[in-house]
């Protein structure tokens, strides 16, 4: 009963106007342009190519991590100011890991429908919830797939099927999401090493159900100098835990509650960003390891742009509640639970009772904005576990540009960047054209 009110309050109170940068670029959702000059259908995409290598692991060589060639089409059909449909479609061909791949991805295809105040989008989507810079709590409707090799950061972002909405009640925006089936992110688990005698199975995660669906609302304030929100997200994660058997070890999704509240804002010439969660499970945390404690994260975060430089930097915070100290263990059985509670804090990012961690983004353009650079990373002080992602992009020609890069993960023994050290950290070039 829950679930179909939910849904009826759904299609009745939501918005499509994009919330953040990310959305416009990879859903096309810019503002609308009026009917009249608007053109029917509108079709674009790109061609690339894209070379990754990195040292071979507990070896001092080096490997083609990966390689391939890509093409994307997206597509717009707009139908006057009633609505329009949006599709992205991914073909890919190349290697990967060591295997060869052979992709075609249906990226994103949903419809928009606009009646008055009320706007409804139905399908594949992705959404993205959080105005912090990378790193955001409350964002938890849809998967990512960590294990993605690209320049660009919002291709580890997936999709998955739902129905969003809003009410557009000028300078407030209501939105109401509905998530009837779960989809699970892919997480850096087969890098990791496992007790003797076990291996990882067939992941456990809920069916589509309707009582298995997921629901969250948003209330968004939209005003020239200041946006802010307030949220809340109900159902299952789409982080799975880690958990264990006399048949091995699984992955396994568990339900949980997350209010939030973000902002952002101007003063003077500096902006300043915030963000907030309470992340709180369903069950019984402290009886089964894969489900993480409830805790709080804040975010606060400036930047500043001085001519044709500019540079995001961020506090990040958490506090693990309830948290415990883990006891060295005694028995093989108190071995296999440790290690299993021991990973699952790791992947949380609850190996810590309290954390701190900074994020910096300095970024450059050059040559009249024909050549940028930028170098986005992440210190944290608590695990000592650092991240550092340069990037250097040149224009060619109109619609031609070359990239070369880095992602580089460390630190010490039994974190997780040092677990993704020797697999992920890796050099990149990129080639590509659009259209």
């Amino acid at each position: 009963m829950r679930t179909c009110c939910f849904i009826f309050v759904l299609l009745f109170s939501a918005s499509l106007h994009a919330q953040s940068l990310f959305e416009d670029a990879v859903s096309g959702d810019a503002e609308q342009p009026d009917a009249a000059q608007a053109e029917p259908h509108e079709l674009n995409g790109y061609v690339r190519g894209v070379f990754y290598g990195g040292k071979v692991p507990e070896r001092d060589e080096a490997e083609m991590k990966s390689g391939y060639g890509e093409a994307a089409i997206k597509l717009r059909v707009r139908k006057q100011d009633f609505g329009d449909g949006f599709a992205e479609l991914r073909f890919r061909r190349g290697h990967e890991f060591n295997e060869e791949v052979s992709e075609v991805t249906l990226r994103e295809a949903y419809v928009n429908m606009y009646v008055g105040r009320f706007d409804v989008r139905f399908g594949h989507q992705i959404v993205v919830w959080g105005r912090a810079d990378g790193f955001n709590p409350t964002d938890t409707i849809t998967p990512k797939n960590m294990l993605v090799r690209s320049p660009d950061e919002d291709d580890r972002r997936a999709g998955n099927f739902l129905i969003r909405s809003f009410c557009n009640l000028d300078p407030f925006r209501l939105e109401a999401i509905w998530i009837p089936v779960y989809a699970a992110s892919v997480l850096p688990t087969g890098m990791m090493s496992l007790p003797p005698g076990m291996s990882l199975t067939a992941p456990e995660y809920p069916d589509a159900n309707l009582k298995n669906s997921a629901f969250a609302v948003k209330l968004n304030l939209e005003r020239a100098s200041f946006d802010g929100s307030l949220s809340y997200f109900n159902g299952y994660n789409p982080s799975p835990g880690m958990d264990a058997d006399a048949s091995g070890i699984r992955l396994r999704a568990y339900k949980m509650h997350v209010a939030g509240a973000d902002f952002s804002t101007t003063l003077g010439s500096y902006g300043f960003r915030g963000e907030f969660a309470y992340r709180t499970p369903h069950e019984d945390y402290e009886k089964h390891s894969y489900i993480p404690n409830p805790d709080l994260q804040i975010i606060l975060g400036a930047d500043r742009a001085f001519g044709d430089f500019s540079v995001i930097l961020q506090y990040i915070g958490r506090t693990v509640l309830d948290f415990a100290e883990l006891s060295e263990p005694q028995t093989p059985e108190e071995r296999l639970k440790y290690e299993r509670t021991r990973k699952n804090r790791m992947f949380s990012s609850q190996s810590d009772e309290i954390s701190h961690a900074v994020s910096f983004r300095p970024a450059w353009k050059l040559l009249y904005e024909t050549l940028d650079l930028e170098v986005a990373g992440l210190v944290n002080f608590t695990t000592e576990e650092f991240l550092v992602k340069p990037k250097v992009s040149y224009d060619i020609a109109d619609a031609l540009r070359l990239t070369a890069g880095g992602e580089f993960y460390s630190g010490p023994d039994g974190t997780l960047y040092d677990t993704m050290d020797e697999t992920l950290s890796a050099f990149f070039v990129e080639l590509k054209t659009s259209f």
